[in-house]
């Protein structure tokens, strides 16, 4: 399957040579050009973009139309559900995507992980929202506003319910790897000729804060945040090759690159020795060679050790890796997982199961969408999963849960209908 990369590659290569010989790369020496008054106000890239990447498939029972339709719907009733206005208490107030997040103490409004993924979603349905920017620069400034109390350059990953800063806390490194992502996104999107530099604050972040904070020097490991000193422990939601190659490219550095392999050998020694069959990883893993941390890790829940609550994230991650960049690794991986997940469910993606043990059993007699969504999007790798996509879509468009599945399933949903591009 090696020629997907090689074809992706020229097909860039030809777009870039085409429409986009003036940015090959984001740097400070982007080209400037008059503009009006309000064109950092226009989107470059307005929704619906319907890309269609290379070797994979989107659900055909219905026209683009109307996937485009059914992610509209969602995103309305995900942004009046969830999406809040500061209290104030925040200077320069702006947005947060509401939850409370796992270790907290109850007393947050959100965590990094929320913010990261709303400044996600707001980058990338601009222009089927008009308002799309000002909410993404609101929940830049409160992410701007409550950094890290241990690298600045980083998020606390909670925010208290009063919003002040005295409560703020170190980074999760989810959060911080999509915040900084959704700042290319944003770059892409809006330039970075308004009020907020774009380009500045994700270089700034990635140079001081990510490589400093986030990717451990010496096993290339992403750590769990700026406060961990493990160079072995890792968290398989944290596993965003797709962020890592675009990261490799905009800031034309091969340590991204370095990362993003580092993580398929642990997911290829991790499938050799504990779910072959099933190509499952676990939330969380330690050691050299890798194998999954213990039971409780964190004090987060029992299965720590198996496919679970973190873990769920993982095949989204990887599968817009092989979307964007064609990756072969990201190909395979998925391939295997896709395989397994539609023989565990008769080829009924209702069936799927909020979590599983490596070796392919259901933890749970009941479903999430958390689970559910990453794993229908697998299918859009193998045009032999055609009627599971299909079917998986369907759940997509019409599921309503909580703050986590509700928003996994958007981000899956823009995945899937290939409304992400790359901003890379």
């Amino acid at each position: 399957m090696a020629n997907f990369g090689s074809m992706k590659m020229l097909t860039v290569f030809i777009y870039l040579s085409v429409f986009c010989a003036c940015e090959k790369s984001i740097s400070n020496e982007d080209i400037q050009r008059p503009k009006s008054v309000n064109e950092h106000t226009v989107p470059r890239f307005p929704y619906p973009q319907r890309v269609d990447f290379d070797g994979c498939i989107k659900p055909d029972h219905v026209s683009q139309e109307q996937l485009d339709r059914d992610i509209v719907n969602y995103y309305k009733y995900w942004k009046n559900k969830y999406v809040k206005k500061s209290n104030g208490n925040t200077p320069g107030g702006g947005y947060y995507v509401e939850m409370k997040g796992t270790g907290g103490d109850g007393s947050e409004i959100t965590t990094s992980e929320a913010h990261g993924y709303g400044m996600l979603i707001f980058a990338l349905m601009a222009g089927a929202d008009e308002k799309a920017k000002t909410y993404f620069d609101g929940m830049f400034n409160m992410f701007d506003k409550h950094r890290s109390t241990i690298n600045a350059h980083c998020m606390s990953w909670v925010i208290h319910h009063t919003e002040n800063t005295r409560f703020d806390k170190g980074s999760a490194a989810d959060g911080d790897l999509d915040i900084a992502y959704s700042l290319v996104l944003a770059h892409r999107q809006w330039g970075s000729e308004g009020k907020i530099n774009y380009l500045k604050q994700v270089t700034n972040m990635i140079e001081k804060g990510l490589k400093t904070s986030i990717v451990n020097p010496v096993s290339k490991r992403i750590m769990l945040g700026d406060w961990d000193t493990d160079p072995l422990t890792t968290r398989s939601s944290d596993w965003m090759t797709g962020h890592f190659h675009t990261f490799a490219k905009i800031r034309k550095d091969p340590l991204w690159n370095t990362v993003a392999d580092t993580i398929y050998s642990m997911v290829s020694q991790l499938n050799t020795n504990f779910s072959k069959e099933t190509g499952l990883i676990p939330d969380f893993v330690e050691g050299s060679p890798p194998v999954p941390a213990s039971e409780y890790f964190l004090d987060e829940f029992k299965e720590t050790d198996e496919y679970n609550w973190n873990a769920c994230r993982y095949p989204w991650r990887i599968t817009i890796d092989f979307a964007h960049f064609g990756s072969e690794a990201a190909y395979l991986e998925m391939k295997q997982l896709n395989k397994f997940i539609r023989q565990k469910t008769n080829q009924t993606p209702a069936n799927i199961k909020a979590g599983y043990y490596l070796h392919g059993e259901p933890i749970t007699d009941y479903s999430s969408m958390a689970f559910t969504a990453p794993l229908v999007a697998t299918s859009i790798v193998s045009p032999s999963s055609q009627a599971y996509l299909n079917k998986g879509w369907e759940l997509l468009k019409s599921s309503r849960e909580s703050y986590f599945a509700d928003t996994i399933c958007l981000l899956n949903m823009l995945l899937i209908a290939g409304n992400w591009w790359n901003p890379a």
